[in-house]
Protein backbone atom coordinates (compact mmCIF):
# COMPACT_ATOMS: atom_id res chain seq x y z
CA UNK A 1 0.00 0.00 0.00
CA UNK A 2 1.46 3.41 -0.75
CA UNK A 3 2.37 5.33 1.89
CA UNK A 4 -0.18 8.08 1.32
CA UNK A 5 -3.38 5.94 1.53
CA UNK A 6 -2.69 5.45 5.94
CA UNK A 7 -4.56 8.17 7.62
CA UNK A 8 -3.11 9.52 10.51
CA UNK A 9 -4.82 10.05 13.97
CA UNK A 10 -5.49 13.89 14.44
CA UNK A 11 -8.48 13.53 16.86
CA UNK A 12 -6.83 12.59 20.27
CA UNK A 13 -6.32 15.79 21.31
CA UNK A 14 -2.36 15.84 22.06
CA UNK A 15 0.79 15.82 20.09
CA UNK A 16 2.18 13.12 21.77
CA UNK A 17 -0.73 10.86 21.64
CA UNK A 18 -1.23 11.88 18.08
CA UNK A 19 2.15 10.35 17.92
CA UNK A 20 1.62 7.00 20.25
CA UNK A 21 -1.16 6.45 17.30
CA UNK A 22 1.24 6.69 14.26
CA UNK A 23 1.34 2.75 15.74
CA UNK A 24 -1.78 1.50 15.08
CA UNK A 25 -3.68 -2.22 16.67
CA UNK A 26 -0.71 -2.10 19.09
CA UNK A 27 -2.39 -5.36 20.83
CA UNK A 28 -3.19 -7.11 17.61
CA UNK A 29 -1.36 -6.73 14.53
CA UNK A 30 0.41 -3.53 14.60
CA UNK A 31 0.37 -1.04 11.61
CA UNK A 32 3.37 0.55 11.37
CA UNK A 33 2.01 4.23 9.86
CA UNK A 34 5.86 5.65 9.44
CA UNK A 35 7.11 3.48 7.39
CA UNK A 36 9.79 5.08 6.11
CA UNK A 37 11.23 9.40 5.72
CA UNK A 38 8.87 10.38 3.58
CA UNK A 39 6.24 8.98 5.93
CA UNK A 40 7.61 10.62 8.89
CA UNK A 41 7.95 13.91 6.50
CA UNK A 42 4.37 14.02 5.98
CA UNK A 43 3.09 13.30 9.46
CA UNK A 44 5.41 16.17 10.37
CA UNK A 45 3.64 18.31 8.03
CA UNK A 46 0.11 17.09 8.32
CA UNK A 47 -0.08 16.59 11.96
CA UNK A 48 2.18 18.45 13.67
CA UNK A 49 2.05 21.18 11.39
CA UNK A 50 6.05 21.31 10.79
CA UNK A 51 7.40 21.85 7.66
CA UNK A 52 11.08 20.85 8.06
CA UNK A 53 13.60 22.57 5.93
CA UNK A 54 15.82 19.27 6.07
CA UNK A 55 14.01 15.75 5.03
CA UNK A 56 13.67 13.59 7.39
CA UNK A 57 16.68 10.57 6.58
CA UNK A 58 17.32 7.08 8.53
CA UNK A 59 18.82 8.24 11.67
CA UNK A 60 15.50 10.49 12.29
CA UNK A 61 13.20 7.59 11.79
CA UNK A 62 15.78 5.78 14.09
CA UNK A 63 14.94 8.46 16.45
CA UNK A 64 11.49 8.89 16.10
CA UNK A 65 10.47 5.66 16.54
CA UNK A 66 12.57 5.55 19.92
CA UNK A 67 10.31 8.07 20.88
CA UNK A 68 7.15 6.89 19.97
CA UNK A 69 8.62 3.33 22.40
CA UNK A 70 9.04 5.25 25.12
CA UNK A 71 5.75 7.31 25.22
CA UNK A 72 3.84 4.26 24.28
CA UNK A 73 5.84 2.45 27.63
CA UNK A 74 5.14 5.86 29.30
CA UNK A 75 0.92 5.30 28.51
CA UNK A 76 0.51 2.35 28.71
CA UNK A 77 2.27 1.78 32.37
CA UNK A 78 0.59 5.28 33.54
CA UNK A 79 -2.62 4.86 32.11
CA UNK A 80 -2.62 1.08 33.87
CA UNK A 81 -1.82 2.55 37.32
CA UNK A 82 2.30 1.37 37.20
CA UNK A 83 5.09 2.30 37.76
CA UNK A 84 6.68 4.34 34.49
CA UNK A 85 9.99 2.64 33.67
CA UNK A 86 13.36 4.92 34.09
CA UNK A 87 14.47 3.99 30.52
CA UNK A 88 11.28 5.67 29.07
CA UNK A 89 11.57 8.35 31.19
CA UNK A 90 15.22 8.83 30.60
CA UNK A 91 14.30 8.68 27.08
CA UNK A 92 11.87 11.10 27.04
CA UNK A 93 13.91 13.85 29.30
CA UNK A 94 16.44 13.45 26.66
CA UNK A 95 14.30 14.15 23.49
CA UNK A 96 12.61 17.22 25.81
CA UNK A 97 15.42 18.66 26.09
CA UNK A 98 16.19 19.13 22.39
CA UNK A 99 15.71 23.03 21.44
CA UNK A 100 12.23 23.98 20.04
CA UNK A 101 11.79 25.38 16.62
CA UNK A 102 13.16 29.06 16.51
CA UNK A 103 10.62 31.57 15.00
CA UNK A 104 11.08 34.73 13.85
CA UNK A 105 8.84 37.85 12.98
CA UNK A 106 7.75 37.90 9.37
CA UNK A 107 8.51 40.65 6.91
CA UNK A 108 5.23 42.20 7.18
CA UNK A 109 6.10 42.72 10.77
CA UNK A 110 2.55 41.39 12.23
CA UNK A 111 3.11 37.28 11.50
CA UNK A 112 5.30 34.53 12.89
CA UNK A 113 7.33 32.10 10.62
CA UNK A 114 9.21 29.30 11.08
CA UNK A 115 12.89 29.36 10.71
CA UNK A 116 14.45 28.15 7.74
CA UNK A 117 16.62 25.29 9.40
CA UNK A 118 14.18 23.49 11.12
CA UNK A 119 14.75 19.63 11.16
CA UNK A 120 12.84 16.75 12.59
CA UNK A 121 14.87 16.79 16.12
CA UNK A 122 12.77 19.56 16.68
CA UNK A 123 9.58 18.43 17.01
CA UNK A 124 10.27 15.10 18.33
CA UNK A 125 11.50 18.02 21.16
CA UNK A 126 7.81 19.56 21.01
CA UNK A 127 6.05 16.07 21.38
CA UNK A 128 8.06 15.29 24.12
CA UNK A 129 7.68 18.39 25.81
CA UNK A 130 3.84 17.86 24.87
CA UNK A 131 4.10 14.46 26.89
CA UNK A 132 5.72 15.63 29.84
CA UNK A 133 2.81 18.57 30.07
CA UNK A 134 0.34 15.90 29.62
CA UNK A 135 1.77 13.64 31.77
CA UNK A 136 2.22 16.35 34.64
CA UNK A 137 -0.85 18.25 34.20
CA UNK A 138 -4.99 17.86 34.62
CA UNK A 139 -5.38 16.34 30.87
CA UNK A 140 -4.00 12.54 31.99
CA UNK A 141 -7.34 12.00 34.40
CA UNK A 142 -9.09 12.85 31.09
CA UNK A 143 -6.73 10.04 29.02
CA UNK A 144 -8.98 6.71 27.77
CA UNK A 145 -8.17 4.06 25.90
CA UNK A 146 -10.38 3.82 22.56
CA UNK A 147 -13.02 1.20 23.31
CA UNK A 148 -13.04 -0.21 19.41
CA UNK A 149 -12.44 -3.57 18.89
CA UNK A 150 -8.99 -3.34 16.61
CA UNK A 151 -8.14 -0.03 18.10
CA UNK A 152 -5.22 1.18 20.64
CA UNK A 153 -5.18 5.00 19.79
CA UNK A 154 -5.26 6.99 23.11
CA UNK A 155 -7.01 10.12 23.58
CA UNK A 156 -8.05 12.71 25.89
CA UNK A 157 -11.83 13.18 26.48
CA UNK A 158 -12.62 16.91 26.72
CA UNK A 159 -16.33 16.11 26.47
CA UNK A 160 -18.78 17.46 29.12
CA UNK A 161 -19.72 14.31 30.40
CA UNK A 162 -16.78 12.90 30.24
CA UNK A 163 -18.16 9.80 28.54
CA UNK A 164 -16.16 9.68 25.01
CA UNK A 165 -15.58 5.89 24.00
CA UNK A 166 -13.78 6.25 20.60
CA UNK A 167 -10.87 7.70 19.51
CA UNK A 168 -13.26 9.09 16.66
CA UNK A 169 -16.68 8.93 15.72
CA UNK A 170 -15.72 8.69 11.91
CA UNK A 171 -13.31 5.61 12.77
CA UNK A 172 -14.35 3.93 15.40
CA UNK A 173 -17.59 4.96 16.50
CA UNK A 174 -19.03 4.18 13.33
CA UNK A 175 -17.59 0.89 12.93
CA UNK A 176 -19.14 -0.10 16.39
CA UNK A 177 -22.21 1.31 15.72
CA UNK A 178 -22.58 -1.26 12.52
CA UNK A 179 -21.44 -3.91 13.98
CA UNK A 180 -24.11 -3.31 17.16
CA UNK A 181 -26.93 -2.89 13.81
CA UNK A 182 -25.96 -6.12 11.98
CA UNK A 183 -25.98 -7.96 15.47
CA UNK A 184 -29.36 -7.24 16.59
CA UNK A 185 -30.52 -7.35 12.79
CA UNK A 186 -28.76 -10.97 12.76
CA UNK A 187 -30.42 -11.63 16.14
CA UNK A 188 -33.86 -10.15 14.99
CA UNK A 189 -33.97 -12.41 12.18
CA UNK A 190 -33.11 -15.85 14.00
CA UNK A 191 -35.81 -14.84 16.72
CA UNK A 192 -38.40 -14.91 13.28
CA UNK A 193 -37.35 -18.39 12.61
Amino acid sequence: MPSGNIDFHTETGRLSLDWIATLGDRQGTPLERIRNPADLERWLTAVAGQVVARKPAGPNLVAARRLRAALVGLVDRLHSGQSPAAQDIATLNEFAALPPPVMQLGLTGKALEKSDDLDASAVFGMIARDAIDLFTGGDFAKVKLCAGEDCSVYFVDHSRPGKRRWCSMSRCGNKAKKRAFIERSLRNRQSLD
